[in-house]
């Protein structure tokens, strides 16, 4: 393999593509010595790449009815787009100060065009000479690519990866690690998704921090955004359709009300297009009036073809079954056979092996599979498949299309997963309820026959697909607070950064409901605490305060009602937690107050001998590494000193755990700030890299809990480095942290702004020592810019931090060196906060 010339990361002497079957649990064992020049594969990969030729298309005159509507086979002329195709060509222009590897994702709901454009696109770069490769997350044996087909591929190599936020996470890294991305010469990989989530958030940082990809973004906006170009192209696809269909009469062609904003996509108008061109020939039959009686004619019409088929001996399996197998394929598939078999077997679909063998044969024979070896290709294009399932549902009011009496059951059958493996399981469940997600979005009935249900005896549901699927869950009109009480114990019980501003829904709606009809302080007292904390997690600094401040004042009713152990620890921690809400709003002298208070309270309690000690031992260790923090926020760095060596102590002096080890992470890196105050600079610097070799770790292993506080953990490194006059391994250091926040930031702009403002504030102060003065304005204005707009909502809290970088900027346009070029010392929160 030949070396990359960028700088990034590159295997030395081997390069292992994959490991193992994506759809199994099954565990690899591999052991590779020597140099090895070229690709090194083992077992079954997770995915293929296949060369995108210029194949002949299928002929237009032999695809039915619902065929012309799929983007693959490209019957409607490419229209439009021309803005995004500049964009895309200049994207894909080799140039020597754009780096050689490149990723560009489209994002866009069902229907926009996505798949269209990036073919277009495709054909575009294969014609510039550039070799194109299509990724299929696909276990068979990748398609090999001729070397001569290579040899003429001279201008580089272009990757396409379509339905982007479906994939497994592991599997896009493993992807972008493919040696083949890593060849000589430039590369680029366009990702094609319905929507942008923390999946995306997660993988930009990860292609930009280690394999030093530039990574960029665009939303696809509608094709056609008023009426005149709707027109435009509804006619023009009619045109095309009526070349195709016979008896079609282009006359007689009527369009609907274009100025409705359903027809905004490329799918609905060219469906409207092809059911009036279809019903042209015969003046008795009625158009379609709507997008749902459009989508119904053409399934009535995928109906008849199976029964043509069947009549004709091509398949022998009954419509019924088939009609069940498309709909467990709009929910699952595609898969690969086996996998298929687990899931038509699951599902009751055939009732012995040998029926299944046939029911799915015979399914591809109605339905293609895209892929070698793949079965249960689902209806095409997707928003047909949606409206198939929707249609096939009880509850809806559409009485032309009867629903299905069995398709409930196969649906909860789906979910259940029974008889899968582990891995099988849990990525059918979430395929499965990410479909049902989008389509109850737009068909109520979907939710409340279905859906929900399902939820309510299995609520472990709710977080399988993600927190932006639980998201669209929690949005449907018939969630109530029964159900939701039934989901909390299954959301992530700390920071999930996926999951943060789902959870803070979800758990406001309860503590409305609970705290209505519960007088007991205790209660209260923890209600408050768990709202205040998944506040302060969404970002929601004020609200998370009050929160905490009626914690503080239940926990002293409980323990003015019974004093107790367990009455004088709960209100401990609601001190503990204010203490942390009240220095997030830079109010350091009554967070002090509340922190020391918390620490009087927990001392008698953790010296007790009693069983409960060790409990309180760790709330005490977190007690104090926040009261240490309090300390030196007022420059009492003596007794901020002693405060966090207790923690430190305390934290290493139990038995191991994993909340000791997050707790010792935070003690260390607020223990660094204490030393570098003290003017103890090499000792800080050396313990900060403690706390950042834990963080490291853990959001390796769970990025979206971790990564915020590696984040925290680098600004101090790099301050650190900075003091001892190490201002490259500074520079370093905050630009991962600022490239961290960002992608934070993206996914929830309140938790992470501040945090991203005051880190680009320090970096500014680094860049301007190494004389990297246009840099460093640019990280200072934007820095000024966030703090401006939280300035105006509190002026109490930021307008000093707002007056300072104003100064620098100030100092900085008259070319005068900043008045304060390292100030920010954000801390590490108890991680329990």
């Amino acid at each position: 393999m030949n070396r990359d010339r960028s700088d990034a990361p590159a295997p030395a002497g081997y390069a292992l593509t994959n490991t193992g079957d994506a759809w199994t649990d099954a565990p690899a064992s591999i052991a590779i010595s020597g140099l090895v020049h070229g690709d090194v594969t083992l077992g079954l990969p997770r995915y293929r790449l296949t060369a995108l030729a210029g194949r002949a298309a299928r002929p237009a005159e032999t695809l039915r009815l619902a065929e012309l509507l799929d983007a693959r086979h490209r019957v409607v002329p490419f229209l439009g787009r021309e803005e995004e195709q500049r964009a895309l060509g200049e994207w894909l222009t080799a140039r020597r100060d754009r780096p050689d590897r490149a990723v560009q994702l489209i994002h866009a709901p069902g229907g926009q065009g996505k798949t269209r454009l990036a073919d277009q696109f495709a054909d575009t770069a294969r014609k510039a000479g550039w070799e194109v490769l299509r990724a299929y997350l696909d276990p068979g044996e990748p398609d090999r690519v001729g070397t001569a087909d290579r040899r003429r591929a001279t201008a580089g190599l272009l990757v396409l990866v379509d339905y982007g936020d479906w994939w497994p996470g592991s599997d896009l890294r493993a992807l972008f690690t493919d040696p083949r991305l890593h060849r000589e010469g430039p590369v680029r990989v366009l990702v094609l998704a319905r929507a942008v989530g923390y999946w995306w958030q997660a993988l930009r940082h990860w292609l930009r921090a280690t394999l030093r990809m530039a990574v960029d973004e665009f939303e696809l906006t509608p094709l056609a955004p008023d009426a005149d170009a709707r027109e435009r192209l509804f006619h023009a696809a009619a045109a095309r359709f009526a070349a195709l269909i016979s008896h079609s009469r282009i006359d007689a062609v009527r369009a609907p009300d274009l100025s409705d904003p359903a027809y905004g996509s490329a799918l609905s108008l060219q469906l409207a297009a092809l059911v009036a061109v279809a019903v042209s020939h015969d003046r008795t039959l009625r158009v379609p009036a709507t997008l749902v009686d459009m989508f119904g004619y053409l399934l009535d019409r995928e109906v008849a073809h199976w029964r043509q088929l069947l009549a004709g001996d091509a398949v022998t399996t009954g419509v019924e079954q088939l009609d069940r197998a498309v709909l467990v394929a709009i929910l699952a598939g595609p898969v690969p056979y086996y996998v298929g078999q687990s899931v038509a077997g699951c599902a009751g679909v055939g009732s012995e092996p040998g029926r299944v063998a046939q029911l799915l044969a015979d399914h591809s024979i109605c339905y293609p599979p895209r892929n070698a070896g793949w079965v249960l290709e689902p209806l095409q294009p997707d928003r047909l498949g949606e409206a198939y399932l929707a249609l096939a549902l009880p509850g809806h009011r559409w009485s032309s299309y009867a629903p299905k009496p069995w398709a409930v059951g196969v649906v909860r059958a789906v979910l259940s997963g029974a008889g899968m493996s582990t891995a099988q399981a849990a990525r059918v469940r979430a395929g499965a309820l990410t479909v049902l997600a989008e389509v109850a979005a737009g068909w109520p009935h979907v939710a409340t026959t279905v859906l929900l249900p399902a939820l309510r005896d299995d609520p472990t549901l709710a977080t399988a697909a993600g927190g932006a699927v639980l998201a669209k869950i929690v949005d449907l009109p018939d969630v109530d607070v029964e159900l939701l009480a039934r989901i909390e114990p299954f959301l992530p019980p700390r920071r999930h950064v996926d999951f943060d501003n789902v959870a803070c829904e979800v758990v406001a709606r309860l503590a409305a409901d609970r705290l209505a009809r519960n007088p007991d302080p205790v209660e209260r007292a923890r209600l408050h605490i768990a709202y205040g904390r998944r506040l302060a997690n969404a970002g929601d600094r004020r609200a998370a305060l009050a929160q905490t401040d009626l914690a503080v004042a239940a926990g002293n009713a409980a323990v003015a009602a019974t004093a107790s152990p367990e009455t004088f620890a709960l209100l401990a921690l609601a001190l503990h937690l204010r203490a942390h809400r009240l220095a997030a709003l830079t109010r350091y002298p009554a967070a002090l107050a509340s922190a020391r208070r918390a620490v009087d309270l927990l001392t008698p309690l953790a010296e007790d001998p009693g069983d409960e000690a060790e409990s309180y031992r760790w709330a005490l260790a977190e007690a104090l590494d926040n009261l240490a923090l309090r300390l030196s926020h007022v420059k009492r760095h003596d007794e901020a000193e002693e405060a966090g060596r207790r923690a430190v102590e305390l934290f290493t002096a139990g038995r191991r755990s994993a909340r000791g080890e997050r707790g010792l992470a935070g003690a260390f890196a607020n223990l660094a700030v204490i030393e570098a105050h003290r003017g103890r600079r090499e000792e800080a610097l050396a313990t900060v890299r403690e706390a950042e070799r834990i963080w490291r770790r853990l959001s390796h292993d769970e990025p979206s809990v971790y990564r915020p506080e590696l984040a925290l953990a680098l600004n101090t490194v790099s301050l650190r480095h900075a003091e001892l006059g190490q201002l490259n391994a500074a520079v370093t250091a905050a630009e991962e942290s600022v490239g961290i926040l960002r992608d934070l930031v993206r996914a929830n702009a309140a938790a992470f702004e501040l945090d991203l403002a005051a880190v680009l504030a320090n970096l500014s102060g680094h860049l301007w020592q190494l004389d990297r003065r246009t840099e460093a304005f640019q990280c200072n204005a934007e820095a000024e810019e966030v703090f401006g707009r939280w300035g105006g909502a509190n002026p109490q809290a930021f307008s000093l931090h707002l007056r300072r970088l104003r100064e620098n900027i100030k100092a900085m346009l008259a070319t005068q060196s900043p008045v304060d070029l390292r100030r920010w010392e954000l801390g590490a929160q108890s991680f329990n906060s």
